[in-house]
């Protein structure tokens, strides 16, 4: 009986937070595999999920540099804390979920580039880091026409503001960039009217 009742709560408290790490209907989502560099202590390939619920629009991105402009660094850090935009899910054990603070997307040749931008925080509270040197995290992702592609997460970034094509990027980083060599945009099907 008390096995049973255990069963029960555990069943009850996974379907919780099920619930509650469901996307907005209107998300867009990308599931992706990341290297960790962990292996073989750790799994060597994790599955990350990325909810964008809204993009950073030019203005937005202006606004930033505005902020930075007229008020230095704490402004700017006040005004890219503020921006919510998504979630990175970092779907094993260890992972966290973290929000994403600017998410632009830039058409390309073949496809799109996905940049995300978020503040630096551990993603798995067992790896120990020593403190970086930049206040921020990125995620980089190329796809193609159809949504498949690969990407590179930056831990430790510095970001540049590009206010004339209202823009942010990368401008440098330390460490390696953990590779995801699988990424795919998860598309939507209709829904169909009853």
């Amino acid at each position: 009986m008390r096995s049973l009742l255990r069963w029960t709560l555990a069943v009850l408290v996974i379907g919780a937070a099920v619930g509650f790490a469901s996307p907005t209907s209107d998300a867009t989502i990308f599931r992706a595999q990341m290297f960790t560099g962990k292996a073989p202590v750790e799994p060597a390939l994790i599955k990350i999920q990325i909810e964008v619920n809204s993009w950073s629009t030019p203005e937005e991105v202006r606004a930033l540099q505005q902020a930075f402009s007229e008020g230095g660094t704490n402004a700017f850090l006040s005004a890219f804390g503020r921006g919510e935009k998504g979630v990175v899910r970092f779907m094993y054990a260890h992972g966290f979920n973290l929000p994403i603070h600017v998410a632009l997307t830039v058409p390309t040749e073949k496809g799109k580039k996905v940049l995300l931008f978020l503040n630096r925080a551990q993603w798995d509270p067992g790896y120990q880091k020593s403190m970086g040197r930049y206040l921020f995290m990125a995620i980089e992702l190329k796809l193609n026409e159809k949504g498949k592609g690969e990407g590179r997460f930056y831990e430790d970034a510095n970001i540049r503001i590009e206010p004339q094509e209202g823009i942010i990027s990368v401008e440098t980083y330390e460490g390696t960039p953990k590779l995801f060599p699988q990424v795919q945009e998860v598309i939507k099907k209709p829904e169909v009217a009853k």
